[in-house]
């Protein structure tokens, strides 16, 4: 009988998108999956659970603490792609629950965190961790009996991690900008503070490829808030020629409400996604942007716990990287 991994070497494709192929995921290309499946069909190639080292009977149970982010599309990436893990494994009774706590309030999730290392039916957690040092000191004593994976912000030197370099990202939008704008040209840099999760890295990365170059740089000012920069924005554009326009915070909703005509001929890049930042895409508003593959990187949290728990692979050294995508109009999927 075939296997996965010849429907995979047919094809030209890793194992891991045929297994998502015939578990019936949204997170590869509609043309991958019509192409897996047929030969999946023409060849009557059937699931084999028995002896493919299953999990224990009574299965394995994971929580995973994420953060409810202001951005509801990264909320939902991420719980997308922790789902997408579940439907994987499923026949092996893999389960994760998830649990969001908002991204402002990291005491309410070391709450939530004290009361999930109690419970005596876990054996694993997923954590985006708001406050680094408080989280590891409740996590360390379990740390034998529970596997731990952080997702998203790096715990600690000794828990796995699966998430995105956001300094990076920041520098490719640095780099996307010097491409846009000539020597000389206004360059007006917004800041609006730490979200603890991506912000502060995204514009330490813009800065420091940036400020190596002969843009003539208009800031980094304190944004202050949505209403504060969109004040600010429009103040400086008065003021000064700006060509350029970067934002490491709140850049969706700020450059929605700014009047078009402010905007006008500027360039504008930013880093994230989301249904607004794709309408400001196709208005032409926002010129670039670069993201993560975040429902990528809940599916890899999903997967490699899966992978310790029900087929014991060390998650020890662990630490995946996600790609980073940029999008133009031009590249912009619905």
């Amino acid at each position: 009988m075939i296997t996965q991994k010849e429907i995979a070497e047919r094809l030209g494709v890793s194992r891991t998108t045929v297994a998502r192929a015939i578990n019936g995921s949204s997170l590869i290309k509609e043309e991958t999956k019509r192409k897996i499946l047929e030969l999946v069909k023409e060849t009557n190639y059937e699931k084999n659970y028995i002896g493919s080292s299953l999990g224990s009977k009574k299965g394995k149970k994971v929580c995973a603490l994420v953060v409810d982010s202001k951005n509801q599309f990264y909320t939902y990436e991420i719980k997308r792609g922790i789902e997408e893990s579940v439907r994987e494994f499923k026949a092996y009774n893999y389960n994760i629950e998830t649990v969001t706590t908002d991204i402002n309030d990291p005491k309410a999730q070391i709450k939530e965190l004290e009361k999930i290392v109690r419970r005596k039916d876990l054996d694993g957690i997923i954590i985006t961790p708001l406050d680094k040092k408080k989280a590891y000191e409740i996590l360390k004593p379990y740390l034998k009996k529970l596997r731990i994976i952080s997702l998203g912000i790096r715990l600690h030197e000794d828990i796995a991690h699966v998430g995105p370099d956001h300094e990076k990202q920041g520098k490719i939008a640095a780099g996307i900008m010097l491409n846009l704008l000539r020597t000389g040209e206004k360059l007006l840099v917004i800041d609006n503070g730490d979200d603890k999760v991506s912000s502060k890295r995204y514009l330490n990365g813009f800065m420091k490829r940036i400020i190596k170059t002969d843009i003539e740089v208009v800031g980094p000012i304190e944004g202050n808030g949505i209403e504060s920069s969109i004040d600010i924005i429009e103040n400086m554009c008065k003021q000064e020629d700006i060509k350029g326009i970067y934002i490491n915070r709140y850049a969706h909703d700020i450059l929605a409400k700014l009047p078009e005509k402010v905007l006008k001929d500027k360039k504008v890049v930013t880093n994230g996604i989301g249904r607004i930042i794709k309408e400001l895409l196709k208005k032409r508003i926002i010129t670039a942007t670069v993201m993560e593959e975040i429902s990528s990187e809940g599916y890899s949290a999903g997967k490699k716990m899966f992978e310790t728990l029900c087929k014991e692979k060390d998650l020890d050294k662990v630490w995946d990287i996600s790609k980073s995508r940029i999008i133009f109009y031009e590249n912009l999927e619905d």
